[in-house]
């Protein structure tokens, strides 16, 4: 095969699919525009005659030609980078064009954001690392490090294939999204000490088993959980130097209104979570009530003048207050706020040689990891709940005795689901409710925690509402769309959000209140 050849075949590889799918595009939006007698004068207009049912896949080739042309920036952002290293000076190419740094020449060329910009030359530099690492490869594993030339002669560079080079690889093989890189990339973060190139690596094509349809911010979660999940020391260590860093200063702004700016530990930001999401759950489509004086108080805030901002505000000071004028020889440590911590039985009882906590819990609400060391010492203040489950990580059930799920079943259920289990929905537990895929009334469902799910409330509506159902097969739960949405009503993966179950390997998780 010629040189001239391979360019043109690979060329092909990469413009075909761009040409097709854009060609296809404007086919489409031509003859929605020849479809009426009366052209339309805007683009806006134009779509707003499009039946939904075509309105769907328009938007989803738009978005598959814009991530193509997104990945086209980000290689040609890593090579403005390349050619402007500091070494070149101001032969540099941004330098030269009279640009201060890469991202700022790539922001003045396409016109975006320099946060934009910036995530385009990292993704750039990221890319262009990883196929300079790799091309011409002969053994192309992701143990190799040596890579060999085209003609099977060993370079006398060594060039070591970078850790990220499976997320690279897929996008230029349209697995995914080059959006979403860079928060897998962030989620992952960097080889340490506790975390090998290798692990992360392995983590890298983990998360690429199951990324098709996922979107960007959900990636960036799981990476996070999967870095979690392979460096517990990394997961104490981050937690250490949160509480170092926690800090409140003040100052005033050019009205001489009195200012603050807060970082918190990973404790404190759960305590204020908690209070902040109890305290706004009916106006954030928190769960409905069933107590008439819950109903009212609900009632009462949606109906509240006052803007979200303005209640958090009043809400904090007002504990403040509340504190600052309580008893102090009271024990506040058994009348924490909601802030519930679950962990694995074999990680609690986890320790060092010398005898120290190494095991990994994970805040119910965020599924933010924490050390087993903050966990125990948190279970001297609040005590625990132990959910027994199955080894698939299911809480067992109780039956049909009764209509509403316990309490004790909404904790389980929070701990297997970790939020509403709809597609695509960030709601945490408890902004959701506890759904019988078999309802209790009409289908004589069992309160059984197997045939429950956690939805939001919307999401729970949509169910009951729009015909939307759930079916469970084992431990696997699907969606069914109404016919309306999908004539061929083709199942949806359930996936749970909890951080838990990627741990789950004793039957005894338990939860602390």
């Amino acid at each position: 095969m010629s040189a001239g050849f391979l360019v043109h075949w690979v060329m092909a590889s990469i413009i075909d699919p761009i040409r097709e799918t854009t060609l296809g595009l404007f086919d489409r939006l031509a003859g929605y525009e020849t479809a009426t007698d009366c052209p339309a004068p805007s683009l806006s207009l134009l779509l707003d005659r499009v039946e939904d049912a075509d309105l769907e896949p328009l938007l989803r080739d738009a978005a598959a030609i814009r991530s193509e042309f997104d990945a086209i920036i980000a290689a040609g952002a890593g090579v403005v980078a390349k050619r402007s290293e500091l070494e070149l000076g101001y032969a540099g190419l941004a330098q030269r064009t009279g640009h201060r740094t890469p991202v700022a020449m790539v922001q003045s060329l396409t016109g975006s954001t320099r946060t934009e910009a910036a995530r385009q030359v990292k993704l750039g530099e990221a890319m262009g690392a990883a196929d300079a690492a790799t091309h011409g490869a002969i053994d192309a594993s992701p143990d190799s490090s040596l890579v060999p030339e085209p003609d099977g002669a060993v370079s006398s560079v060594m060039r070591v294939v970078p850790w990220y080079e499976p997320l690279t690889r897929a996008v230029a093989e349209h697995r995914l999204k080059s959006e979403a890189v860079t928060p897998i990339l962030r989620g992952l973060g960097e080889p340490t000490d506790t975390c090998s190139i290798d692990s992360l690596r392995a983590a890298a094509d983990e998360l690429l088993q199951d990324s098709v349809g996922v979107n960007a911010d959900e990636l960036g979660r799981r990476a996070r959980m999967l870095r979690d999940r392979i460096d517990p020391e990394g997961v104490a260590r981050r937690f250490t130097e949160h509480y170092e860093q926690r800090s409140w200063r003040f100052s005033r702004n050019e009205s001489g209104m009195r200012t603050a700016w807060v970082q918190f530990d990973d404790e404190s930001a759960a305590w204020i979570d908690a209070i902040v999401s109890s305290a706004l759950s009916p106006r954030r489509g928190g769960p409905r009530f069933v107590d008439p004086d819950d109903v009212a108080r609900a009632q009462q805030l949606v109906g509240d003048p006052r803007t979200n901002d303005q209640l958090v505000f009043d809400l904090l000071i007002d504990t403040l207050r509340a504190g600052s004028q309580a008893d102090p020889s009271t024990i506040f440590g058994s009348r924490q706020p909601g802030v519930r911590v679950v962990i694995a039985h074999d990680q609690l009882a986890s320790q060092t040689v010398t005898g120290q906590p190494d095991g990994t819990g994970f805040f119910e609400e965020t599924g933010a990891a924490v050390p087993a060391r903050l966990i125990r010492k948190q279970t001297c203040d609040a005590g625990t709940r132990t959910v027994l489950t199955d080894s698939g990580g299911n809480p067992l059930d109780v039956g049909r005795d009764q209509r509403l799920f316990t309490s004790t079943q909404r904790v389980a259920l929070a701990i297997r689901d970790g939020g509403c289990e709809f597609p695509g929905c960030d709601r945490p537990p408890s902004f959701c409710e506890a759904h019988h895929i078999n309802e209790w009334a009409k289908d004589g469902g069992g309160t059984d925690l197997a045939d429950g799910i956690l939805f939001c409330r919307h999401h729970h509506m949509l169910s009951h509402n729009n015909g939307w159902t759930v079916t469970r097969h084992g431990s696997a739960y699907r969606m069914i769309p109404p016919k309306n949405v999908d004539l061929e009503q083709r199942p949806i993966k359930l996936e749970s959000k909890s951080a838990l179950r990627v741990t789950w390997q004793d039957p005894a998780p338990t939860g602390t209140d």
